[in-house]
C-alpha cells in the first residue's frame, strides 16, 4: 500500500498505535481523535502496519481484517486508500454484521419469530395504555396491527429466504437496517460459538467514527474480546465531542488491559478557528489540539492564521437581507470576492436544520410533509433519505430522471432491470420484449415529464404512474396510502405508537399532495450538490469558506438550542433533569454540533447568530470567551 496517507510523517499518536499494534499479544484500544486530526490517516496506518506485520499469517489462515465505518463514501475512502488489498474488508456496519449473520437462515428465521411475538406484545402494552384523547383511528390501526402481525407470524415458516434490504419485509424476507443491527448483536452477545466464528475470520476489527456507533454493537464486540482473550484485537477510532446521531454511544470505556490514545494535532483549521474550536471544547472534555493548518512558502511551512468571527442579528424577516449583508461586508474585509453571493458558490453555508435550505431551493412543502405534524421517524430520516415514503424516489425515479434526462439510456436500462418487475426472468416468459421496453421507454418519459420544473403533478400521481406500470416493487405501506386503506405492518421496526399513528396518517396525506418537482431541488441537496449542508451531515468534510447560520427559530429539532447553549434561554425543566441523571442534554448536543460545524473551516469561518434577544446575546457571547472581543459583530457593523 503507498497512498498518501500511509506515506504521511508518523504522530507520537501513530507511532503509540503501532506498537500496541505490534505486541507479543493481541491488544484493544481507543483512539479519540479531535476533529481535523488526521484520524483516517492513523487508520490507514493501522491497517498497513497489521498487513505488514501479520500478512502472510492472516493468509495462511484464511483470516482478514475488518474495518467497520459510518457511510458507504467512507467505505470508498478507505478501500482507495488501501488498495483494495485482499486481506482488508472495508464495510458499513449494517453491511459487516449482514454478511456474518446471512449464512445462518434458521437462526435468522427463529429471531424474526421471536420479534414478531414482541412486537404483538408492544401493540396490546400500548393500546392497554391508550387514553381518552387517542382517536379512533389510531385506536383501529393498533388492532389492524396486531392482527396483521398474528397472520404474519405462520407465513414466516415459508419463507424460502432472508435477505438485507432496506426498509424490513418479514412477508418477503427482507430484513431492514434497525433488524440486522437488533438481530446480529441478540447473536453475538447470546451465543458463545457465534462470537467463535467472528473471531476466526477477522482477528482485528477496527471501528472508524465510533462516536455514532449504537451501544448495543459496541457491547456486543466487546463481547467478543472477554471471550477471545489475546488473541483478538478490537480498535475504536472516534472522537466523542463530534457525537451528532443520538443513538451514538459517544464515549467509549476502556476495559482493563486496552490503551487509550489520544490524537490532539489539528492539521485542518486555520489558528484563529482552532482557538475557537478549543474554547468550544474547554468546556467540553476539555482536550486542547495543537498546530493548525500549514502551507509552504519559500520552502517553509508556515502557520495559516485564517479568520473567525461571528456576528449577532436580529431574528426577523431581514434574515436574506442580513445574510447577503455580511457576506459582502467579509468579501470587503478580507478582500475575497468568493464571499460575495453568486452563480457560483465558494462559500458552504451550515445550516441547522433541513428547513433554511428546503425554503431556498425549493421543497418547502415536502419538508413540510415530514417533518410539520409528522412522526419522529419520519423526520429523523429525512435528513439521509432513508424515511420510507422517500425510497421510491430517491432510489428510483430521480435516478431514472437524471439518467433519460442526460441520454444515458445504459443507466436508465440498468435502473429498470434492477426495480421493475416486468424484466425479471420469470415475468419475461412468453412476452414480447420489444412491446414491453417499448411500454417502459414511453412510461420513463412520463415519469420525466411529471418530475419537470412547470408540472402540476403531485407525489401521489407520480406513485400512482409507477403503480400502474409497474415500474416498481412497493412498499405495502405506500400501496396502502395510496388506496386509502390501512397501513399494511411488515415488520418495519419504526415504533409506531399512540399518537404517532395519527400523525403518520396525517402526514403521509400532505406528503401524497406535495408537487412532484419539489423532488429536484430535494435531489440536489440530498447529493451536496447545492451550497446548502445541514451543521449534522458535515462530519468529516472541509472547505475553506464557512458559513454557519445559528437559528432555533426556524428549526424544529428540539434536540439542539443555541439559545441555552449561550445562556440566552433558561434550561428547562427536562434538560436540569438530564443533567441531575447524567444523560446528555440539549446544551451538550448544541455544544459538539458547533465543535464539528466551525472545524470544518480551513481558512475563513464567519458564524451569523441570529436572536430574539440580539443585546443578550452579544453578551452572552462575549461572557464565553470563545470569540475574541474583536471578532464579535452586531447589527450596526452593517449599516
Amino acid at each position: 500500500m503507498t497512498s498518501r496517507r500511509i506515506n504521511s510523517p508518523d504522530t507520537p499518536a501513530d507511532i503509540q498505535l503501532r506498537n500496541c499494534l505490534l505486541a507479543p499479544e493481541k491488544r484493544c484500544f481507543t483512539m479519540v481523535a479531535g476533529a481535523g486530526s488526521g484520524k483516517t490517516t492513523s487508520l490507514v496506518k493501522a491497517l498497513a502496519t497489521i498487513v505488514s506485520a501479520h500478512g502472510p499469517t492472516l493468509k495462511l489462515n484464511r483470516q482478514r481484517i475488518a474495518c467497520i465505518t459510518y457511510t458507504e463514501i467512507a467505505v470508498g475512502e478507505i478501500w482507495a486508500d488501501v488498495e483494495n488489498n485482499p486481506l482488508i474488508h472495508v464495510s458499513t456496519i449494517h453491511s459487516f454484521l449482514w454478511m456474518i449473520t446471512r449464512t445462518f437462515q434458521s437462526d435468522i428465521r427463529c429471531w424474526v419469530e421471536r420479534r414478531i411475538d414482541e412486537r404483538i406484545a408492544e401493540l396490546q402494552a400500548s393500546a392497554a395504555s391508550f387514553g381518552s384523547r387517542i382517536q379512533q383511528k389510531t385506536r383501529d390501526k393498533n388492532s389492524c396491527d396486531i392482527e396483521r402481525y398474528q397472520a404474519l407470524k405462520p407465513r414466516i415458516k415459508h419463507v424460502p429466504t432472508f435477505n438485507y434490504g432496506a426498509g424490513s419485509n418479514y412477508n418477503k424476507g427482507i430484513l431492514g437496517h434497525d433488524d440486522i443491527i437488533r438481530m446480529s448483536t441478540d447473536f453475538l452477545r447470546e451465543r458463545p460459538l457465534f462470537r467463535t466464528l467472528l473471531r476466526q475470520q477477522f482477528p482485528f476489527v477496527f471501528v472508524d467514527e465510533s462516536q455514532d456507533t449504537q451501544n448495543v454493537v459496541v457491547d456486543a464486540l466487546k463481547a467478543i474480546t472477554f471471550q477471545a482473550g489475546p488473541t483478538f484485537s478490537l480498535g475504536f477510532f472516534g472522537d466523542p465531542m463530534q457525537r451528532i446521531y443520538p443513538s451514538g454511544v459517544g464515549h467509549i470505556l476502556c476495559e482493563d488491559g486496552w490503551e487509550l490514545i489520544t490524537k490532539e494535532e489539528n492539521f485542518r483549521c486555520p489558528s484563529t478557528v482552532l482557538n475557537v474550536a478549543n474554547a468550544i471544547r474547554r468546556t467540553g472534555d476539555r482536550l486542547v489540539q495543537y498546530g493548525g493548518r500549514t502551507i509552504d512558502i519559500n520552502g517553509e511551512r508556515q502557520i495559516v492564521t485564517g479568520s473567525a468571527r461571528i456576528f449577532i442579528l436580529p431574528a426577523d424577516d431581514r434574515r436574506n437581507d442580513f445574510m447577503v449583508a455580511v457576506r459582502e461586508w467579509v468579501a470587503d474585509v478580507q478582500n475575497d470576492p468568493a464571499w460575495r453571493v453568486g452563480p457560483q458558490e465558494e462559500v458552504k453555508q451550515l445550516v441547522i436544520v433541513h428547513r433554511m435550505a428546503a425554503m431556498r431551493l425549493g421543497f418547502a412543502e415536502l419538508y413540510a410533509a415530514m417533518n410539520d405534524k409528522a412522526p419522529s421517524y419520519f423526520g429523523d430520516r429525512f435528513m439521509d433519505a432513508s424515511a420510507w415514503p422517500l425510497r421510491p424516489f430517491v432510489s428510483f425515479v430521480l435516478p431514472m430522471v437524471d439518467a433519460v434526462e442526460a441520454g444515458r439510456e445504459f443507466e436508465a436500462m440498468t435502473l429498470l432491470r434492477e426495480y421493475c418487475p416486468q424484466l425479471d426472468k420469470k415475468a419475461l416468459t412468453g412476452k414480447k420484449v420489444a412491446e414491453l421496453l417499448g411500454r417502459l421507454r414511453s412510461a420513463t418519459h412520463q415519469l420525466v415529464e411529471m418530475m419537470a420544473e412547470g408540472s402540476s403533478a403531485t407525489t401521489r400521481d407520480v406513485l400512482v404512474l409507477l403503480r400502474d406500470q409497474q415500474l416498481v416493487v412497493f412498499d405495502p405501506r405506500i400501496l396502502n396510502y395510496l388506496e386509502d386503506t390501512f397501513p399494511v405492518v411488515n415488520g418495519e421496526e419504526d415504533e409506531v405508537e399512540g399518537d404517532d399513528l395519527s400523525r403518520e396518517i396525517t402526514a403521509m396525506a400532505t406528503f401524497l399532495a406535495c408537487p412532484a418537482r419539489e423532488f429536484r431541488g430535494f435531489w440536489c441537496y440530498f447529493r451536496e450538490q447545492s451550497p446548502f449542508s445541514t451543521q449534522q451531515g458535515i462530519k468529516g468534510a472541509e472547505f475553506e469558506r464557512v458559513l454557519v447560520v445559528l437559528d432555533d427559530d426556524e428549526g424544529t429539532h428540539r434536540q439542539f438550542s443555541y439559545d441555552k447553549y449561550f445562556g440566552v434561554k433558561d434550561l428547562s425543566l427536562q434538560d436540569l433533569k438530564n443533567i441531575k441523571e447524567k444523560k446528555d442534554t440539549s446544551v451538550e448536543r448544541t455544544r459538539r454540533l458547533f465543535y464539528v460545524c466551525c472545524t470544518r473551516a480551513r481558512k475563513d469561518l464567519v458564524v451569523v447568530y441570529f436572536s430574539t434577544q440580539p443585546l443578550l446575546a452579544e453578551q452572552r457571547i462575549r461572557d464565553t470567551n470563545i470569540f475574541p472581543d474583536d471578532a464579535i459583530f452586531n447589527e450596526s457593523m452593517l449599516c
